[in-house]
């Protein structure tokens, strides 16, 4: 005698059970992404970024108390007289550059970056390179 299923059985997986592996995968495959993706370079471009943005906010909360403009010097390793790791290289496009019609990334030559008594900040972007790796953003 052959076994037949009744009607009403199906066999298969339930929607909640494929919504929930895949969501397990991909929670895997993220933490696998940023593993990867922690390279020794990318760690010592955090490391250029916290100072820039640790000398930036010594100047403005300066400025802000004493009431008088401050300024800080970037250069290409380096900003405020605190260096950059080896091999951090800064790129900056500056108010002056575009004033003057100057396109495009130019290295910083001991730059005098201003923080008004206010608490305004000259606007720049900045550009942290080491080999491969690049960091871009904005003050």
């Amino acid at each position: 005698m052959k076994w037949r299923p009744r009607a009403g059985v199906r066999s298969g997986f339930t929607l909640l059970e494929v919504m929930l592996a895949v969501g397990i995968g991909v929670v895997f495959m993220g933490g696998a992404v940023v593993f990867l993706s922690s390279t020794g370079g990318d760690k010592d471009l955090a490391k250029a970024r916290r100072i820039l943005e640790n000398q930036a906010g010594q100047a403005r909360e300066n400025a802000l108390r004493f009431g008088r403009e401050q300024r800080v010097v970037l250069n290409a390793k380096g900003i405020g007289g605190e260096v950059f790791p080896d091999g951090i290289e800064m790129d900056l496009i500056t108010p002056q550059d575009l004033a003057l019609g100057r396109r495009g990334w130019g290295k910083p030559q001991d730059y005098s970056w201003l923080f008004t008594g206010s608490g305004l900040v000259e606007p720049i972007r900045v550009r942290l390179r080491h080999d491969n790796n690049t960091d871009q953003f904005s003050f």
